[in-house]
């Protein structure tokens, strides 16, 4: 495995998942009985965008640093830049990845679990992580972890499936190990991230969600370059699978919000819609 995320650190698909993310967090803490969450691919807890490898792709800057200057008022995103630390006129000097955002809204009744595969990941993940509730990291395979820790004993609670998408066959380990994980915990928030490169690659990975006929999945794609311009990631992706309450209405407003700061004038799209109804037909 190649991948390395601090390159990627703060890149607007980060933005637009953890926005989503925190949104589901916070629709959890509605109510008072714990939660359970669980992050498969879960890196590190922060990632410095001081770093040469950040510094050398400059994603960060194109991402969360212009999306400061430029939307740090915006209301729909006031949670988010909270929760990253964002301030007026100053520049992020770490970027949180999804392990650190999950462990911060944690509350004293509630749990996760992070898996992450590269052992220096993890450990850092481990070093850095603090949270009011109760966290464990594992090295390890997190479709893997699907398997062995679904269903937990809390009946609430969440499931990141974030892959790098290194291997060719990716989507579709990813769409058997959900498919599998949602049989055993069917009442659960699945989010799960995908990169758009291209139209129909999007239009591919969007049939193979539908084709799994699972109910109430709702589809939310934020790109800053057109489909086929041929830059390697157009858009950024994610579905979410029992979405909370108003998610649908959030999300067009804070990825709208998003786009406006980030991408070039005319350039990209928003789409947040249902890609299946609240029930399947028989």
């Amino acid at each position: 495995m190649n991948y390395r995320h601090i390159y990627h650190a703060g890149n607007f698909a980060d933005v637009a998942k953890h926005v989503g993310l925190l949104y589901c967090l916070r629709a959890l803490k509605r109510k008072d009985a714990g939660f359970f969450a669980l992050d498969t691919h879960s890196g590190r807890a922060f990632y410095d965008l001081q770093a040469p490898e950040a510094q050398k792709s400059g994603e960060g800057e194109r991402g969360v640093q212009r999306l400061i200057v430029h939307a740090i008022g915006n209301k729909s995103l006031a949670d988010y830049f909270t929760a990253v630390r964002a301030r007026r006129g100053k520049r992020l000097p770490r970027y949180p990845g999804s392990p650190a955002l999950i462990a911060q809204e944690l509350r004293s009744q509630d749990r996760a679990l992070f898996v992450e595969l590269l052992p220096a990941e993890a450990r850092a993940a481990q070093r850095e992580i603090e949270s009011q509730g109760r966290v464990r990291t594992e090295i390890g395979d997190g479709y893997a972890a699907l398997k062995a820790f679904l269903p937990p004993e809390e009946r609430r609670g969440l499931v990141m499936i974030d892959p790098p998408y290194e291997s060719v066959d990716e989507l579709k380990t990813m769409l058997q190990a959900f498919a599998e994980a949602y049989r055993r915990w069917p009442s659960a928030i699945y989010l799960l991230w995908y990169p758009i490169r291209s139209a129909t690659q999007r239009s591919l990975v969007h049939a193979r969600f539908e084709a799994l006929r699972i109910p109430k999945m709702l589809l939310a794609d934020l790109a800053i370059h057109p489909d086929d311009a041929g830059l390697g990631l157009a858009g950024s992706g994610l579905l979410i699978v029992n979405p909370p309450y108003g998610a649908d209405q959030f999300l067009r407003e804070a990825y709208g919000a998003i786009h406006e700061a980030i991408a070039a004038p005319g350039a990209g799209y928003v789409e947040v819609t249902r890609l299946t109804p609240e029930r399947m037909a028989q």
